[in-house]
């Protein structure tokens, strides 16, 4: 990790979520007329954003260091295509971190070593497993060897009382529950975006003053993030919106859907 530090601390770090903050599915983009795909999979497009966000993009990473923060593994990030190629991205929900586009092997003994915190993974799994084959699940699978996830058909088909008794259960094994559109996450409590994105910024600072530290995201794993920041925005949908979640320093974007996309990035571009 030392290699790739700057030799002096960057005075600001704009941290964004990806899926339904900087990037759409055609479902959650509200909107496919005029919207640039920015992912595909087996040839197909799978997520957009506005041209203008794209561009703005570029001009953020060069007024600050431009960190996306993701629960997609590594594999799942690598598929999209930003304007710019950023110096770090946490990955795993800040279990994998990316330094020119490297993987870290400290970090990831860190992240193992803080997943061990949590019951095992096999004891994670086993909520979402047991519903595998049931006609509302699309797939469960784990994800870099830290956390695992389900995937729905739909929403709407995920059980509320399923959903329920797998947040006590997740709870109990040290562990938190949080749904993002289709997709259901159990991740150990310890591995977290703010946890990452902390012990990164620490890194970044050095023996110097710590960054100044702006964020972006839209669900419950991001909320201890945009609480650690010293400013945030989350938009105007999405598991923080639907919980009526808010911060004293965190913003709300007048848009939903992609065009929120475009306004965070113009929030953050503001205040780099």
């Amino acid at each position: 990790m030392t290699a790739v530090l700057p030799a002096t601390g960057p005075t600001t770090v704009a941290a964004v979520d990806l899926d339904r903050t900087l990037i759409y599915s055609a479902s959650a983009a509200g909107t496919t007329e005029g919207l640039q795909v920015v992912e595909h999979l087996d040839g197909a497009p799978l997520s957009s954003a506005t041209p203008a966000s794209w561009e703005l993009l570029a001009e953020l990473s060069r007024r600050a260091v431009l960190v996306p923060v993701t629960t997609r593994t590594e594999a799942q990030y690598g598929r999209v295509r930003l304007p710019v190629v950023p110096r770090y991205a946490l990955c795993g929900n800040g279990g994998v971190l990316l330094a020119d586009g490297v993987r870290d092997p400290d970090w990831d003994a860190w992240a193992a070593a803080t997943a061990a915190e949590a019951a095992p993974l096999p004891e994670l799994l086993a909520p979402l497993e047991a519903v595998a084959g049931e006609p509302w699940v699309r797939t469960v699978r784990a994800a870099e060897g830290l956390f695992g996830y389900l995937v729905a058909h739909s929403r709407d088909g995920i059980p509320e009382d399923w959903l329920a008794a797998t947040t006590d259960a997740a709870t109990a094994a040290g562990a938190t529950l949080s749904v993002q559109g289709r997709k259901v996450y159990v991740v150990p409590a310890g591995l977290s975006k703010a946890a990452g994105l902390l012990r990164l910024r620490r890194l970044l600072a050095g023996e110097g003053p710590a960054p100044r530290l702006l964020c972006a995201g839209d669900s419950l794993l991001d909320a201890p993030m945009l609480l650690a920041a010293d400013a945030a925005v989350r938009p105007a949908h999405g598991e923080l919106h639907e919980q009526g979640w808010t911060g004293a320093r965190v913003a709300v974007t007048d848009a939903t859907g992609a065009a929120a996309g475009e306004e965070i990035v113009r929030w953050l571009l503001a205040r780099a």
